[in-house]
Parts: structure tokens; C-alpha cells; sequence
């Protein structure tokens, strides 16, 4: 595409749902986050965390809400690697006592889930965790991962569960509910579904979302200690909804790629970088974006980034290393 005045790397145009959305929010943040490779050198405990209770749930769905006991040496299994007992009480209402909880809560209380639907196999596999790529025009391709495929046993429809982790405070905000409905990912996840099967056989994406938290004083209903919240939120999307996502996918992509062209003809005299503009109004997304005081004081960061500041690493995302149990690179249906 040219040549550029930041090294590139392979990681730049392998794009998922997880970048285009960060380019949604910021083109700066993508010129830092996926450009740079940056992210800063703290543990991302909301990242593995989040890995971990999709093992566990991955097991649930595989062997049965009953087996909470495997359930749990899966989320520890892959939990532990990253964070030791010690670190419990300050990651603390997620951590692994809120887990078992959590398990014990869908055994106890969505013990209809498995028997309402049933796990889709593909060649003798059921399909849980899987990644691959998935068209979004002649050439292009995104990187996926979902969590599973499953058929309503009634209606023989399928559809796909995405587990998503937050604390107990945000569980009940429907504004998080109908970002999640016209989020990138949601059309992602239902365009893979469209390439798999029929379309008069999907529904689409549901999402089981879970709150954590820890309660200091308990009522009639809850007693003190840890609780969650577990909420179903469909987010099925028909095939004409499907067209404004692809085009917006698209455009998204192409908006990337005139990005890069501009970067290409880009230079450290230049008194400002004239690619990838910031977007203010998105400063204080989650917890703050961590690049504010750079935006704040550089004109140009083509200036400075030869090598991460202090109190960052560089680690580019790549999704096609995403490890998930099954691995499906998907074609246009026929």
C-alpha cells in the first residue's frame, strides 16, 4: 500500500470486530492500540477473566449445568496462569468465588437451557468456542470467534449464545443492551451463522450476560455475600438488516485502508499527523482511554513512537491466533 514511517506488521490487516469497533471509537486509538501495538503494561484482569468463565461455561454447555465441579478446573485452569490466589480479594467481585457462585446459579436456575437446545455437531464435533474467517466482499475477510452454535430442539432453528461478563452495577443498563444489538460484533457473529446455514434456519445471536457482585449488607431476597445477575438479551438481526451492516463493515474497512494511504505520505516534520484523527467525544469510553495525555501534548506522534513510553508494551492483537476448539474459515453461501 506504500511506504510508511512506522514499521508495518502482518497484524495491520488481519481486522476483526474487536478493531473495527476500536476504529469506531478513535482513529487515533487504532493508530496507538493496532498500529503501535501499545497497551499499557498492567495486568488486563477484565480480558482473562472474561477467557476464563467462557472455559467454564464452554464446559457447562458440553457436559451438562451438573458438572460445576469440572466447570470449575476449567475456569482455574486457564484463570491461573494469569492471576494467583493472592490477587482474589482485590479483583474482587470477579474472581473465582463469584464464578462457582455463578455456575451454581445456572445449575440451579437454567437447568432448561439443555434441554430447550442442544449443541449443533459438524463433522462429529459440537461447536463451541470456534474461529476462523468469514467474507464481507470479494476479497476482504474478518476474523471471528464465537462461543457456540445451538439448534432450538422444537423449531430445529439455531442460534448463537456470546457470553458477556460485567459487574453487577451495569448488568440492568439497556443502553449496553442496544449498543450490543447494532454492535459490529453482533453482525459478525450473524453473518457467520447466515454462511453456515439456511437462512430461514437462524435466528441469530443471543447474548448471556452476567453480573458480578459482592454484597456487603444482604435483604429478603439476597442474603450478604456474593451474588450475580444473569440476563438474556436477543439480538437477532434479519438478512435486510444484515445489508447496513455489511456496507457498514465495508466502509469501515475502506475508511482503514485511506488511513494507511494517508499515513503512507506521512512524516515526523509534519507539524501534525494528518491520518487517523481523534475523536474526542469518546475520551472517557470504559474506564478512560489511556492514550488522553498523549493526544493532550503531541502534535505528531510519528515524533515519539520509536519505542512504548514508560508504562507501556508493545503486543499487537492478532485474531488469527485465537486458540478455540474448533477452527471454521466460511465461504458465501451457495
Amino acid at each position: 500500500m506504500g511506504n510508511f514511517p512506522i514499521n508495518d506488521h502482518p497484524q495491520w490487516f488481519k481486522r476483526d470486530s474487536t478493531k473495527l469497533k476500536t476504529y469506531e471509537d478513535c482513529g487515533r486509538l487504532y493508530f496507538f492500540e493496532h498500529l503501535l501495538g501499545w497497551k499499557p503494561d498492567v495486568p488486563a484482569h477484565d480480558l482473562w477473566f472474561g477467557s476464563a468463565y467462557h472455559k467454564a461455561r464452554e464446559h457447562q454447555l458440553l457436559y451438562g449445568y451438573e458438572d460445576v465441579e469440572g466447570a470449575m478446573v476449567a475456569f482455574l485452569n486457564d484463570y491461573r496462569l494469569h492471576f494467583d490466589q493472592s490477587t482474589d480479594e482485590m479483583y474482587s467481585p470477579k474472581n473465582p468465588t463469584a464464578v462457582l457462585h455463578a455456575l451454581l446459579k445456572f445449575r440451579d436456575e437454567h437447568k432448561d437451557d439443555l434441554r430447550e437446545f442442544k449443541l449443533v455437531e459438524r463433522e462429529g464435533v459440537k461447536l463451541t468456542e470456534i474461529s476462523g474467517t468469514v467474507p464481507v466482499d470479494e476479497k476482504r475477510v474478518l476474523y471471528y470467534k464465537m462461543d457456540s452454535v445451538l439448534e432450538n430442539i422444537q423449531t430445529s432453528k439455531v442460534r448463537s449464545w456470546d457470553h458477556k461478563t460485567t459487574s453487577g452495577k451495569w448488568i440492568h443498563d439497556t443502553r449496553w443492551d442496544n449498543e450490543l444489538y447494532l454492535s459490529i460484533q453482533c453482525g459478525t457473529y450473524t453473518h457467520a451463522l447466515y454462511c453456515m446455514y439456511p437462512i430461514d434456519q437462524v435466528d441469530g445471536v443471543e447474548f448471556y450476560k452476567i453480573g458480578f457482585e459482592f454484597l456487603s449488607k444482604g435483604s429478603k431476597n439476597r442474603p450478604a455475600g456474593y451474588d450475580c445477575t444473569i440476563r438474556k438479551i436477543p439480538a437477532f438481526k434479519r438478512p435486510d438488516q444484515m445489508n447496513s451492516w455489511l456496507w457498514t463493515v465495508n466502509d469501515l474497512l475502506d475508511d482503514i485502508d485511506r488511513d494507511l494511504d494517508r499515513l503512507s505520505h506521512c512524516t515526523d516534520n509534519d507539524s501534525t499527523l494528518m491520518a487517523f484523527r481523534m475523536n474526542p467525544t469518546s475520551c472517557q469510553n470504559y474506564r478512560g482511554c489511556p492514550f488522553h495525555d498523549f493526544c493532550m501534548e503531541w502534535r505528531n506522534p510519528l515524533q515519539r513512537c520509536q519505542i512504548p513510553p514508560l508504562g507501556f508494551v508493545q503486543e499487537f492483537w492478532d485474531p488469527s491466533t485465537i486458540e478455540t476448539t474448533n477452527k471454521i474459515n466460511l465461504e458465501w453461501p451457495k
